[in-house]
């Protein structure tokens, strides 16, 4: 709605000060006819404070309070302005307005009505306050104001244009092209009836069309702001990104402090992953309305997408402090939480989200998620089942679908799930590599292969249109590590690293140069890490584990200590025990183990190494039966610990027992062999022992242990 500035003076008394403050009013009246509402202000204030105060001074002072989004304090102006002259019929216009903008409609009308009390003609307090019945659901009173003006004058350019406007209202679009058209027909200069036509033609997704409306209303006025701010965005829906970047430009040449037009722009680089971009835009724009929770929410999303999770949540909040019942951002903490792996803290936000919508398919696909990692598989399944059933044209949730069903074993199902996310979107890279995943699985190593290829080409094709991003490059490097391409995934983790914001590509970088046996290389990502991420664990733990490679104990004894002050429930207690064990400090590495409330068959084995360097070789196997029983995977591997630890002790024919233990879950472990052989030699039966190392050499004809075991000389009995 317009904000009619009236500058017609009041007759005051010739003073010294009155006239200073007149002159101050009129600097107040330039400043808002460029928008410099702030200095507006301030010239109107000093302007009362010289005692010029009359109806309206205070109007303007209205007007230019309205301009800076503070529509309270802009009523009570309005209100005074009344006051000093009650047939002041613009102030209860623009009081009606400032209602308006507040969303008060009811009491907009007593305004708008006391603007026409006053004067009948006025036509703009006609045109608002039917926008305003409008909304109000009061449709057919509102269309019948203009149809009085436009029978008594056909030609009327501007209730063509506001009757369009108000049609727009309604969403009968088809209806609003008709009556734009009749006011362009009446007016071909009229810049504002081109905008509107091409506003409804956008919404009828007329693109094309719409934009050649908008250069209409540009060539009848190249300072109109809103036409190539609304030009821009037609062009970012028709994909032409830097046109639509350009025009935005220009809307902000006209007007630095056009709040739609940095916000449009934070959108469009949004839209085409440019996000440091988006965020500064999406800044600028919260530094002209502080009130508007989308644009809190969507700078978050940007640093979310940036992989700044924790960052992301405080601006969810923001918008959340604008409105609370906005379930969008309380829904979008949860994902942050969840990317974060805090899964169990996220289920309380995608409640409320829940509890705001429940019928919010984004929610329950979320929650579902974050119940399927907590290992609640069956619970997670039914929710993202609900989200399907409201939206079964989200790719994602069919991913967490078949991640469930994986998770629950029920693979043919997980890949039918599959399907259906590479239905909806064949370039979803993910999903073909999860897919490749599962067919392995299921023994399919041929279709597996084609899978994995699929998705490299889905990564090439995404990276040539976004070289930049983070996320596609560290996900095109799992993939590369997991097909064994190591000099490519080490390439792809060093650029995602580079140019992403989260520790991951960094971690996974030194944990494969480690893996590869770069020891000194892995340090490297491993301190940026530690540089970029000091609250993030894993880097401390990642330098840790190089240190201890290049031989650094009292360095890892330090990165370790810090990333268990960290993160007290990391890894880092074990590592930390381990290099303890390492460097004698027995007694220090078991009181670090007692910090781990439910040991695993990893953290039982090292128990039971540091007992039996302390002589305590009673409390040594109990760990090691204890590890055993612990064990869901690697049983073979506890049952071998033992089988060393009992020949070490000279009891071989315990020894013997653990290691038939080992070969009876894993007969293909070349070690397991050799460790019975030499059990067996210790019994005296060389010949055995002999036939046990030459099953350890054809499972491993590398295994040097063995062949020197073997040419001492192990004879028949």
């Amino acid at each position: 709605m317009a904000f009619p500035l009236a500058v017609a003076l009041a007759t005051v008394a010739a003073t010294e000060d009155l006239a200073r403050g007149e002159a101050e009013f009129l600097r107040g009246n330039a400043h808002c006819d460029v928008r410099e509402f702030a200095d507006a202000l301030a010239c109107y204030e000093r302007a009362a404070a010289f005692g010029y105060e009359d109806h309206v001074m205070w109007n303007n002072r209205g007007v230019a309070l309205d301009g800076l989004g503070r529509h309270e304090d802009a009523i009570q102006a309005y209100t005074r302005a009344m006051q000093r002259n009650s047939a002041y019929e613009i102030a209860a216009y623009n009081l009606g307005n400032a209602f308006a903008q507040l969303g008060q409609f009811d009491e907009a009308l007593v305004a708008y009505d006391r603007a026409l009390a006053i004067n009948p003609s006025y036509p703009d307090a006609l045109y608002d306050k039917a926008l305003v019945l409008a909304r109000l659901g009061r449709t057919k009173p509102a269309l019948q104001a203009y149809e009085v003006l436009l029978r008594t004058d056909a030609a009327n350019v501007v209730a063509w244009t506001r009757k369009g406007q108000l049609l727009e209202e309604l969403n009968k679009f088809e209806e609003a092209v008709e009556a734009y058209k009749a006011a362009t027909t009446a007016n071909p200069q009229d810049a504002d009836a081109w905008t509107g036509l091409g506003d409804s033609l956008y919404a009828l997704e007329r693109y094309e069309e719409a934009v050649e409306a908008y250069d209409r209303a540009i060539a009848a006025n190249p300072n109109n702001e809103e036409a190539w701010n609304n030009k821009g965005f037609t062009f970012f829906m028709l994909g032409i990104h830097e046109e639509a970047l350009s025009c935005y430009e220009k809307a902000l040449a006209i007007n630095p402090t056009y709040k739609q037009a940095w916000y449009n722009k934070g959108y469009t680089f949004h839209g085409i992953n440019r996000l440091e971009e988006a965020v500064t835009a999406y800044e600028k724009a919260i530094e002209l309305d502080r009130g508007d929770e989308v644009l809190w929410n969507n700078l978050g999303n940007a640093l979310y997408n940036l992989g700044r999770y924790g960052e992301s949540i405080p601006y969810f909040e923001q918008g959340l402090e604008v409105n609370p019942k906005y379930e969008i951002a309380w829904n979008n903490i949860g994902n942050a939480l969840n990317k974060m792996g805090r899964h169990s803290e996220s289920l309380k936000y995608h409640d409320k989200a829940l509890e705001i919508k429940p019928d919010f398919d984004y929610a329950l696909y979320a929650k579902g998620h974050a119940l399927d990692n907590l290992g609640r598989h069956e619970e997670g399944l039914e929710l993202i089942g609900q989200s399907l059933e409201l939206n079964p044209n989200y790719d994602h949730a069919w991913m967490a679908k078949a991640e469930s069903l994986y998770r629950l074993g029920r693979l043919e199902e997980a890949r039918d799930a599959l399907n259906n996310a590479l239905i909806l979107n064949g370039e979803y890279e993910e999903a073909w590599v999860f897919r490749g995943k599962i067919l392995e699985e299921m023994g399919n190593a041929l279709e597996a292969e084609r899978c994995y290829e699929e998705a490299l080409q889905c990564f090439r094709a995404s990276l040539e249109l976004e070289p930049e991003n983070a996320e596609l490059l560290y996900h095109q490097a799992l993939l590369l590590e997991d097909l064994e391409r190591t000099d490519e995934a080490i390439d792809a983790y060093a650029a995602s690293a580079s140019r992403g914001h989260s520790a991951d590509a960094l971690i996974r970088l030194s944990a494969l140069l480690l893996r590869v046996g770069r020891a000194a290389d892995a340090l490297v990502p491993a301190d940026e890490a530690r540089s970029r991420h000091p609250l993030d664990g894993r880097g401390h733990l990642a330098a840790g584990r190089a240190a201890i490679a290049l031989n650094r104990t009292a360095d890892a004894e330090a990165f370790f200590r810090k990333a268990l002050d960290v993160d007290p429930a990391s890894e880092a207690r074990l590592e930390l025990a381990r290099v303890l064990h390492l460097i004698g400090k027995e007694e220090d590495g078991l009181a670090v183990l007692r910090g781990i409330e439910t040991p695993d068959t990893g953290a039982l084995l090292l128990r039971a190494d540091i007992q039996r360097s302390l002589g305590r070789t009673d409390e040594a196997l109990a760990d090691e039966d204890a590890a055993i029983r612990a064990a869901t995977e690697g049983r073979d591997l506890a049952y071998r610990h033992k089988g060393r630890l009992l020949l070490d002790l000279g009891r071989p024919k315990e020894a013997v027992a653990a290691f038939d233990a080992a070969l009876g879950l894993d007969p293909t472990d070349a070690e397991a062999w050799f460790d019975a052989a030499r059990a067996w030699q210790a019994l005296g039966q060389e010949g055995r022992a002999r036939k046990l190392l030459d099953e350890a050499l054809r499972l491993d004809p590398d295994h040097a242990q063995a062949r020197r075991l073997r040419s001492e000389g192990a004879t028949a009995d």
